[in-house]
């Protein structure tokens, strides 16, 4: 997909060149002296005109005529150099590889150096363009038959770094960051499996979700080393972002319990990860009544995977991923939320099997059916008309009355399970209650935590990965909520004030004195609309403060 172009990047032979276009007074010199001069001081008049603009976001494309050997110039209007911050950037790359896909080419070079502005670093704005790339050219094609049409895949991104004034070096000479030129930008389900009219999956199980990046090879610490590895990470996060996307976009008659095992154990075969699948029967064993009531009636058999990297030689101060997923009753593309924590956790795993970081992490994803046991409404009001007493693996006992909670149980036993591999820290991310949206909006995912220091953890990876979390409070009120039923331990349906940390108090039970943050993505799980940066659908959030939150806890250890 990438690779570091050497040379001056106005000879370049790609189907365009993105160039960022700083708002100063002259915006052709520095970097970009020379090149209106290439044009007898055309561009200037195009700037002066309004044709061609610095405004942040603005996208203006410039044929060359034959003046440079690259066809095109692509120009990002950057704003205010000292405003820009890299997650602005990376929406601005991501706004320009959707113009260069809808355009159909298939070649496209990026002059990195004319992007580094205001706190920017030539490294940063890399790792952006990693990001951007895949992320932007996502597409969930569902099961649709294809059109005949062939489609132009952006093959290739050359990418320049301190480049003006050097002479041009053949283009086999390029250093390739990826193993990979031509990959597939789609996520197409449809080409992994066929669907036959019960509903039923034929073919193998998913494939094209997983990574398909090649390694590049640190060196000497040069700048074409630093930016290639940079292009390698962000790349990365991005091709992890659209594996979550993907399965919160896929119904879940096709993303079924089992179908997510027989994924992880792909994941714990590519990567150094340790598999442990359990199953109903064990699950029975162990006593866990919360994940197996959340299954309930459901006609898919719940399951735990449980995925186990070990980033040092000792297995200790473990790092515990936990993502329940809860199918849903639909089949609408970006509106299986339920599965969107497990997707996220997944996702992250992506990342770190990559990465490799020296921590070890284990990831705890329950996944079962929406159909709790004991529990029935009467159809009409969705009023409750049953009460269950669920027992926990622990050994807490839950009053339910309440079919939408199968997430809240989930976690109880995930919690718990976590604990027993030896959890130091636990972050959950779940879909468990729409109150969260009312609150914070569909752009600021919730949190709660139970410890000061390691919630600023979390946040520092969250701002970093530019996912906006906010912590609400817990107070003792909320824990006697939590704790209000008449007949159990706890109380899992105590109505809809202050879901959000009544939740949080009710997990916190099972989590107890470990240091622990939930995320409630129930509102930015999903986007309505499209965006710089994707489609509508399903938005991968989590992932990457998820697996950041890994590294960070690597280095600061």
């Amino acid at each position: 997909m990438f690779e570091l172009g050497k040379g001056d990047p106005l000879e370049c032979r790609e189907d365009c060149l993105v160039i960022g276009l700083q708002q100063v007074p002259k915006k052709f010199g520095g970097l970009l002296g020379g090149l209106d001069n290439r044009f007898g001081g055309a561009l200037t008049e195009l700037v002066k005109s309004g044709d061609l603009s610095a405004r942040a976001g603005s996208l203006s494309v410039i044929h060359t005529l034959g003046k440079l050997p690259v066809k095109r110039l692509l120009f990002i209007g950057l704003g205010n150099p000292k405003e820009l911050r890299k997650e602005h950037l990376k929406r601005m790359f991501g706004k320009a590889v959707k113009h260069i896909r809808k355009m159909r080419w298939p070649t496209a070079a990026v002059f990195l150096d004319t992007f580094c502005a205001g706190t920017v670093s030539v490294k940063e704005a890399a790792q952006m363009l990693g990001e951007a790339v895949p992320m932007a050219t996502y597409r969930f094609a569902g099961y649709k038959g294809q059109p005949n049409i062939p489609e132009v895949q952006l093959e290739k991104v050359a990418v320049y770094i301190q480049a003006a004034g050097k002479k041009p070096e053949p283009a086999e000479h390029a250093t390739p960051v990826h193993s990979s030129v031509a990959e597939e930008a789609e996520i197409r389900p449809g080409n992994a499996e066929r669907v036959n009219a019960a509903g039923k999956t034929e073919g193998q199980p998913v494939k094209n979700a997983n990574l398909q990046t090649g390694t590049y090879r640190k060196n000497n610490g040069s700048p074409e080393e630093t930016t290639g590895a940079a292009l390698h990470r962000g790349y990365v996060y991005g091709k992890a972002v659209n594996t979550a996307r993907t399965f919160a976009n896929m119904p879940v008659n096709i993303w079924t319990p089992a179908r997510l095992a027989e994924y992880a154990a792909s994941l714990a075969k590519k990567y150094p990860f340790e598999v442990e699948i359990l199953e109903k029967m064990e699950m029975e064993k162990l006593g866990m009544g919360a994940v197996l009531a959340a299954a309930g009636e459901s006609k898919e058999p719940p399951i735990l995977v449980i995925l186990k990297y070990v980033g040092k030689r000792e297995w200790g101060n473990v790092l515990a991923l936990v993502g329940p997923g809860a199918a849903a009753d639909c089949c609408t593309p970006g509106e299986n939320t339920g599965m969107a924590g497990a997707a996220a956790v997944l996702g992250a795993m992506e990342v770190i099997g990559e990465q490799k970081p020296a921590r070890n992490v284990v990831a705890v994803i329950p996944v079962a059916g929406n159909r709790i046991t004991g529990t029935a409404t009467n159809g009409q009001d969705n009023m409750r008309t049953e009460t269950a007493v669920i027992t926990s693996m622990n050994g807490k006992t839950i009053e339910m009355r309440d079919t939408g909670a199968a997430g809240l149980l989930m976690l109880a036993d995930a919690v718990t399970y976590a604990k027993q591999y030896g959890a130091s820290q636990i972050v959950d991310v779940a879909t468990l209650t729409a109150d969260v949206i009312p609150a914070l909006g569909r752009d600021k995912t919730g949190a709660v935590a139970n410890c000061d220091v390691f919630f600023e953890r979390v946040l520092e990876s969250a701002k970093e990965a530019g996912e906006f979390i906010w912590r609400l409070p817990v107070t003792e009120a909320d824990k006697e909520n939590a704790r209000s039923s008449k007949i159990a331990d706890l109380n899992g349906s105590p109505g809809r004030e202050g879901g959000v940390m009544v939740n949080g108090a009710f997990i916190g039970a099972f989590v107890e004195d470990t240091p622990w943050a939930h995320l409630e993505i129930t509102g930015t799980a999903i986007t309505g609309k499209e965006t710089d940066l994707g489609p509508a659908g399903a938005t991968g959030v989590m992932v990457r403060t998820l697996a950041l939150l890994a590294e960070k806890m690597a280095e600061q250890d």
